[in-house]
């Protein structure tokens, strides 16, 4: 099995360091973290790489960063974070990858949402951090054929997407979409299920995904056209659910490993 990734908004309240200790005994190999998290911590960068490594794990994204992309409410906005810190922070913790969300971002011109990520991927240049857009329904880049378009237009060689299986299929693509070409752009994966009877309920932010295997998509076949064209990436999970809150992140994490495990991914 491929190694597996745990993106720490599914156990979002708890601290990194204790979220990395029931990772590592899970069987995870990464976990990622938010800004807020990080500085919730209240440690060095140097402190906290040397804590979560302690546990026999790395951290291998920052993730959530809302202010580089234009056409949102914190396009740029004072006091929030920047990518300047993000990337400061995943240089000093070891991460590979920033993400990009648009979140409260309402339609904006592929060429404008091109032009912004270009700028922040020139940034990152010279680097090994590769920066990735989450497409998610509701905003400017609301599907995984727009956010292609945005990293194609962007023309930039370590921009990518970061492909949410669960907004994918909220938002009505399928795994048509995800033709090799589009595969190649893929730099990073956050795997959750969902049944045909959700897309006939209200969406509720940070709830209601279901275990790998437990819902209706084809997240086998996702995960090998992803890894056909990206096969050094780590099989990641983001299952935000009453369920995992209430198991909490020991129980938790080895039940999404479990999960793993019996759908053969």
């Amino acid at each position: 099995m491929s190694q597996l990734e745990l993106w720490s908004y599914t156990f979002r309240d708890t601290p990194i360091v204790t979220l990395a200790g029931a990772a590592a005994r899970a069987g995870f190999r990464w976990i990622t973290a938010t800004p807020d998290q990080i500085a919730r911590e209240g440690l060095s960068t140097v402190a906290l790489r040397r804590a979560i490594e302690q546990q026999g794990i790395g951290l291998s994204a920052i993730d959530g960063l809302c202010t580089v992309l234009p056409g949102t409410p914190l396009y740029r906005k004072p006091g929030e974070p920047t990518l300047e810190h993000c990337l400061e922070l995943a240089t000093a913790l070891g991460a590979r990858l920033v993400n990009l969300v648009h979140i409260g971002g309402g339609p904006t011109p592929i060429d404008e949402l091109a032009a912004a990520f270009a700028e922040a991927c020139a940034l990152a240049a010279g680097s090994a951090i590769e920066l990735a857009i989450e497409f998610l329904p509701g905003t400017g880049i609301p599907d995984l054929p727009t956010c292609a378009a945005v990293v194609r237009a962007s023309g930039a060689s370590n921009g990518s997407i970061l492909l949410d299986t669960w907004h994918l299929a909220r938002g009505g693509g399928t795994v048509a979409d995800l033709d090799a070409d589009t595969a190649m752009l893929v730099g990073g994966l956050q795997l959750a299920d969902r049944s045909p009877e959700q897309d006939r309920q209200p969406y509720v932010p940070m709830r209601g995904r279901k275990l790998p295997g437990e819902g209706a998509l084809p997240l086998a076949e996702i995960v090998r056209r992803v890894l056909a064209a990206r096969p050094d990436l780590p099989i990641g999970l983001e299952v935000l659910s009453d369920e995992m809150d209430e198991l909490g992140p020991e129980a938790g994490s080895r039940r999404l490993v479990q999960a793993c495990r019996a759908f053969c991914i």
